[in-house]
């Protein structure tokens, strides 16, 4: 049995989540409400001790940062998983890059979006919402040309790499940028939605089913 711990708000929870969903693997959903400092309580840092989400418990484990759950559960479960040795440092090199150059500029988008939105008590200078919204445009037309010549990241099919690709994707979009303007970018994302299971973020981590 998998138990997430994490929030819909978090497009790191959403990767994690979206895999297992993918996989066809249920999972308890534990709600952590940063407004309210739940990352901050005991309880919370005893599993995740930095505080952060996604965390996932699975057979006795608890496993955090959303790049290594993704490794994880493709090494677990067998799926959107690699069939050599070459093939899973391809995914690795995805993982650790969109862990560097996509993630952060999306996260904080979405953070700006948020907070004009009232839905945090944030607010961001135009000078360094603009820097995020610059940085992720930037990462996303790296995407877009390293899709040109295939369906996929790793070539002849889905794996963790597009998952985790796919999640600041989908929040990039939330965060107010226009992704349709990368065509191939675009065609890549509708090969994920069509994949069975697939669901948007909210429509997979339910505030009410929390």
């Amino acid at each position: 049995m998998f138990t997430l711990h994490g929030s819909p708000h978090s497009q790191f929870t959403y990767k994690v989540a979206l895999a297992l969903r993918l996989a066809g693997e249920s999972f308890a959903f534990r709600y952590v409400s940063f407004q309210k400092g739940m990352h901050r309580t005991k309880e919370f840092l005893a599993l995740s001790r930095w505080g952060q989400v996604p965390v996932l418990e699975h057979d006795g484990r608890v496993l955090v940062q959303s790049g290594a759950i993704l490794e994880y559960l493709a090494e677990t479960i067998g799926v959107f998983a690699a069939n050599d040795a070459a093939t899973r440092q391809q995914i690795r090199e995805w993982l650790y890059w969109d862990a560097d150059r996509l993630a952060p500029p999306v996260y904080g988008c979405y953070g700006v979006k948020l907070g004009q939105q009232k839905l945090l008590p944030i607010a961001f200078a135009p000078a360094v919402a603009e820097q995020y919204r610059s940085r992720a445009e930037a990462a996303l037309a790296v995407l877009d040309a390293n899709l040109a010549t295939c369906d996929f990241l790793v070539p002849d099919r889905p794996t963790v790499a597009d998952i985790g690709c796919y999640g600041d994707v989908a929040f990039a979009r939330l965060g107010g940028i226009d992704t349709e303007r990368w065509l191939v970018l675009s065609r890549w994302a509708v090969r994920i939605e069509r994949l069975p299971g697939f669901a948007a973020p909210f429509d997979l981590l339910k505030m009410a089913d929390a």
